[in-house]
């Protein structure tokens, strides 16, 4: 039953046209850089298509050889740090794709990049929640405003509709001048919502009226939440670089119900600050509130600068010169100055991995592991030319 329900969530998200929403899921350039890499919708097919669900599961259904993809990270997970992981674990990959006798089918640049949207989104995507904490949360901060009697005028089960935080979001954001402005009539304190305490409440209100028609939201578009996070103003205070900075904050919600809370926490501050530098309140549609998660989302989805001369080390350490020669025959990567993005090394790494593998063994060069940051170096480097 948990396997139908998780299959037909897909696929309602990803194509069932009856959605309030449609998001565009496209590839978008900006000067070499990319925002949401691919297309989410083919980046499922390509999941199916290249049977990656053989080994690994998505939200517990599927292949259990592998890690469930589905589980939340326990740190931002970027572009350069996924290809890390699929170099360091692909050996361990074909080897079972070997033993299942899946063929080890080749994957093209478009494909990566798809499959990529598709991994990226699915991991910030929340896990259930706990309804018994759920409620506790709503006796504890909302009950006070809010009742589970079907019918009353405040009641929540009215809220079981709705799936995605984006819309909790969307509509908390709307109402929170309203609701601070009850609360502090009854003297109540703000609450603030804590790691997953939002995604909890959200799945116990839905357990309230669990036959409730679904409302689904499908993602934005990262372009125009970029366009909104200017026209709304939210530039005015999160400039890029500035001190309130959002985009470059460590601490950024790593799911949407986490996102929802934090904007719920902040919104007084962030009323009081609008107020001051003379910015009206920006009501948000569920459109427009999903495109700029989207693109606050995809902005995270850069990886800092890297360091060529840490890349030049890497390429060393890792005896990547031992084939790679700058101006040789074969294997000289200098030609791919600036060419070179996480997409491209994954896609790379993923084609020609199994050869370099048995040209490693031949010349007994060791197999070496890489993180993060030495591939965001590495790619610094190699796109420079290799100085």
């Amino acid at each position: 039953m948990k396997r139908f329900c998780i299959l037909i969530f897909l696929a309602c998200l990803f194509f069932v046209n009856s959605f309030i929403l449609q998001g565009h899921g496209v590839a978008a350039e900006k000067k070499s850089e990319y925002l949401l890499p691919g297309d989410v919708k083919e980046g499922w097919r390509v999941f199916i298509q290249k049977k990656c669900g053989q080994c690994h599961s998505i939200w517990g259904e599927g292949g259990k050889g592998g890690p469930d993809l589905g589980a939340l990270p326990q740190a931002y997970v970027g572009q350069a740090q996924f290809a890390a992981l699929m170099w360091n674990h692909s050996p361990e990959m074909w080897g079972r794709m070997i033993a299942k006798k899946i063929p080890l089918e080749k994957i093209s640049m478009k494909e990566m990049a798809d499959l990529f949207a598709f991994l990226y989104f699915i991991r910030y995507m929340d896990e259930p929640g706990d309804p018994s904490k759920g409620k506790a949360i709503v006796d504890r901060a909302c009950s006070r405003c809010h009742v589970t009697k079907e019918g009353a005028k405040s009641d929540l089960t009215r809220w079981a509709m709705y799936t995605n935080p984006i819309l909790w979001a969307q509509m908390m954001w709307n109402h929170s001048a309203q609701m601070e402005k009850e609360m502090k009539r009854m003297g109540l304190p703000h609450f603030e919502f804590k790691r997953h305490e939002m995604v909890d409440m959200i799945v116990y209100v839905r357990s309230l009226n669990p036959g409730a028609e679904k409302v689904y939201l499908s993602p934005g578009d990262p372009k125009s939440g970029e366009r909104l996070f200017t026209q709304k103003e939210c530039i005015q205070c999160h400039a890029p670089a500035g001190g309130f900075d959002i985009l470059k904050k460590k601490e950024f919600p790593r799911t949407l119900a986490q996102l929802a809370g934090v904007m719920w926490n902040h919104s007084e501050e962030m009323r009081k600050e609008m107020e001051k530098k003379g910015i009206r309140f920006p009501p948000l549609s569920p459109e427009e509130m999903a495109d700029l998660v989207a693109y606050l989302f995809s902005t995270r989805y850069f990886d800092e600068p890297g360091n060529a001369e840490g890349g030049k080390a890497v390429f060393i350490r890792k005896q990547c010169n031992l084939c790679h020669t700058k101006g040789a025959k074969e294997g000289d990567l200098s030609r791919l100055r600036g060419q070179i993005s996480p997409i491209f090394m994954a896609q790379a790494m993923w084609n020609h991995g199994p050869e370099m593998l048995e040209k490693m063994r031949k010349a007994k060069v060791p197999r070496q592991k890489i993180d993060g940051k030495e591939m965001v170096d590495l790619m610094e480097y190699l796109n420079r030319g290799m100085p």
